[in-house]
């Protein structure tokens, strides 16, 4: 009955927990890249739709400016996306 019970992560366990977070902007900036290059591919124009309201959503979790978002998505111009990918990368 003297067992030491430990709450709470392992020394492992934290250093995985910590790189996730640390990662979150160059898995967010991935994701966006998957997406443009499938956005490009999309004919169907509900799709693309929603696929327009994912790349905003995820320019804001970047933490870009909101203007700068408005000017980058106003004319669903996918290499004005992908310009900006390529100075974020």
């Amino acid at each position: 009955m003297d067992q030491k019970i430990e709450k709470g992560y392992t020394e492992y366990q934290k250093k995985v927990i910590r790189n996730f977070y640390e990662n979150k902007d160059l898995r967010i900036i991935q994701k966006l890249g998957e997406l443009v290059s499938d956005m490009y591919l999309e004919t169907n124009e509900k799709k693309k739709e929603s696929g327009w309201k994912k790349i905003k959503k995820m320019l804001d979790d970047l933490k870009i400016h909101p203007n700068e978002i408005e000017f980058l998505t106003k004319d669903n111009n996918l290499t004005v996306i992908s310009k900006k990918l390529a100075e974020l990368f």
